[in-house]
């Protein structure tokens, strides 16, 4: 069986990238042990899938489409900085997200009750709006890190407004220099 590792997501535009990535450079002098996610791949997460028969594909996307309908533009704001589960023990680095957050929700679960009929589950861990920006893989000199995370993003703690206008069904091929993701196919958000 021929099959694709897919979620679905807001691709965030370029300028939000490169402030993303800035805040990644300034830890640079920080000796911790982090995965940053890479500039390209930085995104919003709406749903993840995981393996997908390519067969299904086109159907999942009509589903999603027809869940999305009317749903309208999101406007989103990137703010703050946070740690999954927590600053004392941190394993995720995460950028914040204001605005329309309930309506993103919404999206959120509009999209996870279409995939039902095509064996995708709901999660079940509850919907938190974040970006991921690096994952802890020691716990090396995080108290170093947390404090100059703090610290950098409470001089600059907006990193730019998105209008979500559309979702893309994202596929991420695993190489050994890390993930590589493509958009397979897209959703506009019509409607108020």
């Amino acid at each position: 069986m021929d099959q694709a590792r897919l979620f679905w997501a807001v691709n965030l535009p370029a300028e939000i990238k490169t402030k993303l990535a800035s805040l990644r450079s300034l830890m640079r002098g920080v000796p911790v042990d982090v995965k940053w996610v890479e500039q390209q791949n930085l995104h919003l997460t709406v749903k993840f899938m995981g393996d997908v028969d390519r067969t299904k594909i086109n159907d999942t996307v009509q589903a999603v489409k027809l869940a999305a309908a009317g749903s309208g533009p999101i406007s989103l704001e990137l703010h703050g900085t946070g740690f999954f589960p927590h600053s004392r023990q941190p394993r995720v680095i995460w950028v914040g997200v204001r605005g329309e957050v309930e309506k993103f929700r919404r999206l959120h679960q509009l999209v996870e009750k279409s995939l039902i009929a095509f064996g995708f589950p709901p999660d079940g861990k509850g919907f938190s709006p974040h970006l991921t920006v690096g994952r802890v893989r020691s716990p090396k000199g995080v108290g170093d890190l947390v404090q100059k995370i703090l610290t950098v993003t409470q001089e600059s703690a907006c990193f730019g407004r998105v209008d979500v206008t559309t979702i893309e069904l994202m596929e991420s091929e695993l190489t050994r220099r890390g993930p590589v993701y493509s958009v397979v196919d897209g959703v506009t958000l019509s409607g108020v």
